[in-house]
């Protein structure tokens, strides 16, 4: 950046990104999907999303990355027409970071309730919550008290 105006743009650019493209599937009356995964740090190749990947890829209308400067979290917005499974989209997209790119997925805005966390990480959450009171259900565990069935 050659000015201090420079700087705040950039960083005001990942803050009304997400809201604009949103917006945008709104108005052109698709779906929109946001993902963050990580790449390694020596480098990661940019997750493809084509059949010959996944028997079940579908190709986005819009794709939309962006990443923070300095490390290797990338944001993705992904638009798809209204008859697409967008959480067999965004599970297929997780497979090619994982498997092809060699990066993880999610990134930093932790597990929630939609990805399966590995394994260590969920014996570690159960360690510290053995009564699963403060996140159920988060990570692929189970939403019960004391992670029963």
């Amino acid at each position: 950046c050659k000015q201090k105006s420079d700087e705040t743009s950039l960083s005001a650019f990942r803050f009304v990104a997400a809201p604009a493209f949103r917006t945008w599937c709104v108005g052109e009356g698709v779906q929109g999907v946001s993902v963050d995964y990580a790449l390694p740090n020596n480098g990661g190749e940019i997750p493809e999303l084509t059949p010959s990947h996944s028997d079940k890829a579908v190709i986005p209308l819009k794709r939309m990355r962006y990443s923070h400067f300095g490390c290797n979290v990338v944001h993705e917005d992904l638009a798809y027409d209204l008859g697409v499974d967008v959480h067999e989209a965004k599970m297929s997209l997780k497979k090619s970071v994982e498997k092809l790119s060699k990066g993880r997925l999610p990134a930093e805005h932790g597990h929630g309730t939609e990805y399966s966390a590995p394994v260590d990480t969920k014996e570690r959450w159960m360690k510290m919550d053995p009564s699963n009171v403060m996140n159920p259900g988060i990570g692929g565990l189970s939403s019960k008290k004391f992670y029963k069935d």
